[in-house]
């Protein structure tokens, strides 16, 4: 049987890939084949996510560009046909989150979260799409969360959830209208030991007038396998989406979480 991870001749497009998720994403794909537009909104953490992959022996280009402007993204897609005669795999990671009551959300809070994850997966999608359905191939997913589900939603993070929510109804809507050669999925993460997660435990702990240490712990063990996901284990669930493997899923939000939120406390079930 052929390997359904060779990516080899595959051109992909991540955006946020300057760390956390994207970053561990871009070079997954590019240490199978794939030859990778590394997006981020830094030039200098694209940049470094691209030299890593070009040091490693894959090829990468830095497309540095804000996602949640049209201007932007369109001269972003500019730069990539000028590297690149195709695009098989968009993964739209980049992101944003706040820790923050609905009463001290700001307008531009709001702004920040739909325009960067909303807005911008809809900006990105809309141009690779038109590529992906003229060759008749391609795989799109999107960053979705944990929290986009029915029950789920976890306060504080009111734009948050909105914007994740708003992704999976793009990619829902997508998958029935680019279909069939165009394949579209979100994986919802959980707790990832990332930047942005140390950002979130220090936040609510200021909040709480506790340590982030000790909010740290408290997310680590309401997860039924009791260790926070790595960005990398993120990067193989897209991977899954990319390859043959997942050639009739469509339309689908993975949850790649760890168990959240389904861990039942001491003595539920007693």
């Amino acid at each position: 049987m052929s390997d359904p991870f060779d990516f080899t001749g595959r051109v992909a497009l991540v955006t946020g890939a300057g760390q956390g998720i994207g970053r561990a994403t871009a070079l997954r794909l590019a240490a199978h084949g794939a030859r990778v537009a590394v997006n981020d909104r830094s030039a200098e953490t694209a940049e470094r996510t691209a030299r890593e992959i070009q040091t490693a022996g894959g090829e990468a280009v830095a497309l540095p560009a804000d996602v949640s402007t049209s201007p932007a993204v369109d001269d972003m897609f500019a730069r990539f046909a000028k590297s690149f005669d195709r695009l098989d795999f968009l993964v739209n990671n980049a992101g944003i989150s706040l820790y923050r009551s609905l009463l001290d959300c700001t307008e531009e809070d709001w702004d920040a979260h739909i325009d960067i994850m909303a807005k911008g997966t809809f900006l990105t999608m809309r141009h690779a799409a038109r590529m992906m359905i003229a060759q008749k191939f391609g795989r799109i997913v999107n960053l979705g969360s944990y929290v986009a589900q029915l029950n789920c939603t976890t306060k504080y993070f009111g734009p948050y959830c909105a914007a994740k929510f708003g992704i999976i109804g793009l990619t829902q809507v997508a998958a029935q209208e680019w279909a069939p050669h165009v394949n579209v999925n979100a994986v919802g993460p959980g707790d990832v030991a990332t930047d942005m997660m140390e950002l979130e435990w220090e936040q609510e702990g200021a909040r709480r007038g506790v340590p982030a240490a000790v909010v740290k712990d408290e997310y680590r063990r309401r997860l039924i396998l009791a260790k926070f996901e790595e960005a990398d284990d993120l990067a193989q669930a897209i991977m899954y989406l990319c390859s043959p493997l997942a050639a009739h899923v469509t339309g689908a939000h993975f949850i790649v979480s760890g168990g959240l939120p389904y861990k039942a406390e001491p003595g539920q079930n007693d």
